[in-house]
């Protein structure tokens, strides 16, 4: 058979077997790269294609250090809310009681039913000495003056009544004139009159005593409501928090699940690229090689 230059029948056979075996490819010109795809079919046939899913955890999530961490940090901070809540009990005391509420970061102190019963007339009464103070700064204390005045004049009524008779009989039993009579009665009533003067200046410091005593009166019961008030806060200090009790362990348990979180996606990028150079590298090797 004659054989022409550049054309081998044997070898254009085991190309052709070869293409065949490893894809099929008869193309002199692409039969190269036909020969890679079907190696790369034959590798699908053998193991059922790249499986790329076991990549999962190095192209996503975080590696077991950074899981570690995160355990880490979340057991720090219950040990934490352990430590708050030790430090701050609920406290009942004889007067009253006092509830930490951790969510809401605050503290409630109460007074027992009787103290509060107490409280609540302490409000009452401060308010109905403030209403007295204040009616009487603004003119009631003349009325007040008024009243008094009248109270301590009426004591003296019946003897007043009695010394009158008593100087009408004595001018009638010594027949004085007309004239002595007059002196008689105005003896009387100058007497009557500066008795008065001194009631009516007791009246008036004694009406403004009245607004002193609703002012201290009112003192008093806002007072009293500061010592029953004082029962139940005084329990607040008792268990004094320790909010930093732990604070230390939960900063180091933090700063570690960063610090793991930022070496995982080092080493993920760097995972990638490992293995995309290796697939493209070997790729290139056997195709361009």
């Amino acid at each position: 058979m004659a054989h022409r230059p550049g054309h081998r029948t044997g070898g254009g056979s085991r190309r052709g077997q070869f293409g065949r075996s490893q894809g099929g490819a008869s193309d002199p010109q692409g039969n190269r790269y036909r020969d890679m795809g079907g190696v790369a079919g034959g590798y699908g046939e053998r193991s059922g294609g790249l499986d790329l899913s076991g990549l999962g955890g190095l192209m996503g999530g975080r590696g077991s250090y950074a899981g570690f961490s995160e355990d880490d940090l979340k057991r720090q901070l219950e040990y934490d809310k352990m430590v708050w809540e030790r430090s701050t009990p609920d406290v009942t005391g004889v007067g009253g009681q006092v509830r930490w509420d951790r969510d809401k970061n605050m503290v409630t102190s109460t007074l027992s039913p009787e103290n509060q019963a107490i409280y609540n007339a302490m409000i009452e009464r401060q308010k109905m000495f403030g209403e007295q103070a204040t009616n009487m700064a603004g003119g009631g204390w003349e009325d007040a003056q008024q009243k008094r005045f009248d109270q301590m004049r009426a004591m003296y009524k019946d003897s007043d009544a009695l010394e009158q008779q008593q100087r009408l009989a004595r001018e009638q039993a010594t027949g004085a004139s007309s004239t002595g009579r007059y002196w008689g009665a105005r003896a009387e009533g100058d007497v009557r009159d500066q008795r008065n003067l001194g009631l009516m200046n007791t009246a008036f410091l004694q009406s403004q005593a009245l607004i002193d005593s609703d002012l201290e009166r009112e003192r008093g019961a806002v007072n009293m409501m500061g010592d029953l008030g004082s029962i139940a806060n005084s329990m607040v200090v008792t268990p004094t928090p320790n909010t930093a009790g732990n604070m230390a362990n939960v900063s180091t348990a933090s700063t570690n699940w960063a610090d793991a979180l930022a070496m995982d996606a080092l080493k993920k990028q760097q995972g990638k690229s490992k293995f995309w150079n290796s697939i493209l590298g070997g790729i290139s090797g056997g195709m361009f090689t």
